[in-house]
């Protein structure tokens, strides 16, 4: 080895004479892979949108995820060689927040909301036996301007509670509550700072006005149960006649807290059941319960029988008498020339000596005629009675 290469190795050994230089590694060029997405606002992040500023809107990077308020999520971006995104969040209550040329190079995290706000969280009881579908808060109680669910997906129990996270420096709220049913409560001025808690039990639900249904059983036997409910209502709710029974030949008056147009439901002992819906309750309070009675064009209550005639006046029902030697087992009435309709008895039978009431077919048309079929198959038919007229006809 030459002097000057000796000299030379001995000098970059000794850190005396720079060597070469050596390659350093390249500056990223592109966004990170995943970035982390922080909920600091009071509802659900349910879709989030992030795409190179100016392209088109791509995947949902939440895919079947959603972020709950107070959370915060790993979104994955994978490889991208921008930095500018277009971001846009859809919140649970379908409200929008977009953000354009958002530098994830730089901050690779998308904070939504307040982290500094001040945090209500109260207790909210259903003290009810339906359950609470929707619930909403407001500072200014302005009808159509409650705001989002903050149930979101959920729902409250029947005699369950739930968890309200309001981001907010307010106290004061107006709390509303929708049940299943439709019905709603709203407790006015609350002040959430301090009580930090509120119970809905439908105490403030309007009520319908009370009213009174005659049930007039002149079926061949004994009503076990009756269920009322209003027409707009999603469920049977109780049975009205509770401990009692309502046995053929009798009537009972039901007190209701319902509107007037009502399904109705009733069931026998056997089991048997039969419905009949929107009956106007109002317009006609006395409702007799006939083998048929489910397929009556009008409520029963134009009907009376002889204890609701008044002394002079003429009943407006006719009575068919099975004056035969066996059960009937189908009975028609329908205006002369038209199809025979359903079958009055239904599941019924009209036994030897037994008498029915029949009504008239079609509103104010009177005229019908009958046609009654014995067990036997043999049938009697009975042309151009007058329904609307007392009496009673036998058929043999």
């Amino acid at each position: 080895m030459q002097g000057s290469s000796r000299w030379a190795w001995l000098g970059l050994i000794l850190g005396l004479v720079p060597g070469p230089a050596l390659a350093q590694p390249a500056p990223p060029t592109g966004a990170p892979a995943e970035i982390t997405v922080q909920n600091e606002t009071d509802l659900t992040l349910t879709y989030l949108y992030i795409d190179p500023a100016g392209a088109r809107r791509g995947d949902d990077r939440l895919g079947q995820d959603t972020v709950p308020p107070a959370t915060t999520y790993r979104a994955r971006l994978g490889r991208q060689a921008g930095c500018s995104f277009d971001v846009t969040a859809i919140w649970q209550d379908r409200t929008e927040e977009v953000r354009r040329a958002v530098d994830l190079c730089a901050t690779p995290r998308l904070v939504f909301g307040d982290a500094a706000m001040p945090t209500l969280d109260v207790a909210v009881g259903n003290n009810s036996d339906t359950v609470l579908r929707e619930l909403c808060a407001s500072t200014t109680g302005t009808t159509g301007a409650w705001g989002p669910d903050r149930l979101g997906s959920e729902v409250i129990p029947a005699n369950g509670a739930f968890r309200l996270r309001i981001r907010t420096r307010d106290c004061t709220f107006d709390i509303r509550a929708v049940f299943a049913d439709d019905r709603e409560e709203v407790k006015a001025r609350i002040d959430l700072c301090a009580e930090r808690g509120v119970v809905f039990d439908r105490s403030g639900v309007p009520r319908p006005e009370s009213r009174s249904l005659v049930l007039a059983n002149r079926h061949f036997a004994t009503v076990e149960q009756v269920y009322v409910s209003s027409s707009s209502e999603a469920d049977w709710g109780p049975d009205r006649l509770g401990a009692e029974l309502l046995p053929t030949g009798q009537d009972t008056t039901l007190e209701l807290e319902v509107e007037c147009r009502v399904d109705i439901r009733i069931l026998f002992p056997g089991g048997g059941s039969e419905e009949r819906r929107a009956v106007d309750i109002c317009a006609a309070p006395r409702l007799v319960l006939t083998p048929g009675w489910v397929a009556a064009s009008a409520p029963d209550a134009a009907t009376p029988d002889a204890a609701m005639t008044e002394p002079g006046e003429t009943a407006g029902v006719l009575s068919l008498r099975n004056a035969g030697p066996l059960p009937i087992v189908e009975i028609y009435a329908f205006p002369p020339g038209e199809p025979r309709g359903t079958d009055r008895l239904g599941a019924d039978i009209l036994p030897v000596g037994e008498v029915l009431d029949l009504e008239a077919p079609d509103g104010d048309a009177c005229t019908a005629d009958v046609v009654a079929v014995f067990r036997d198959g043999r049938k009697v038919t009975r042309s151009g009675l007058d329904l609307c007229k007392a009496g009673e006809i036998e058929i043999r």
